[in-house]
């Protein structure tokens, strides 16, 4: 009985995980996790030419519909620095050319979003949760 059992929980288990996995590569396109790799530390080291302890987070959505389903966020310690970043032109400029360079699908860049935010911020206006910050910028 207890055999039985235990092969029914660990049939319950893979199936569980066969639908996670699934779910998941229908979802994202893989094969664009090296061209979002790339442009993320492009667009780092733009940030850093500005700001020196910028950062990026990266967020990929339903990149097997359409890579545009992809967002950024440039992440400062100060707002004193996010204001700096978001009022640069040029960044944007460099954003769109690091897409680009690291060999992301053209065409998507116009929609591929970039946000820019400090810890200042998340910390006083979103608890200090980044998920929801460079979520809602």
């Amino acid at each position: 009985m207890l055999r039985m059992l235990s092969s029914f929980v660990g049939a319950i288990i893979l199936l569980s995980l066969l639908i996670i996995v699934a779910c998941v590569r229908s979802t994202f396109d893989w094969k664009l996790w090296p061209a979002i790799r790339r442009a993320k530390r492009q667009i780092r080291e733009a940030a850093r030419r500005r700001v020196a302890n910028a950062d990026v987070l990266s967020r990929q959505g339903a990149t097997r519909i359409s890579p545009g389903y992809l967002s950024f966020c440039i992440t400062t310690d100060t707002d004193k620095e996010r204001d700096l970043l978001r009022e640069d032109p040029e960044l944007y400029k460099d954003f769109r050319h690091a897409l680009a360079q690291a060999g992301y699908p053209t065409g998507t860049d116009p929609v591929v979003h970039l946000s820019i935010q400090s810890q200042e911020t998340v910390d006083r206006d979103y608890g200090g949760n980044w998920h929801e910050a460079a979520e809602y910028p």
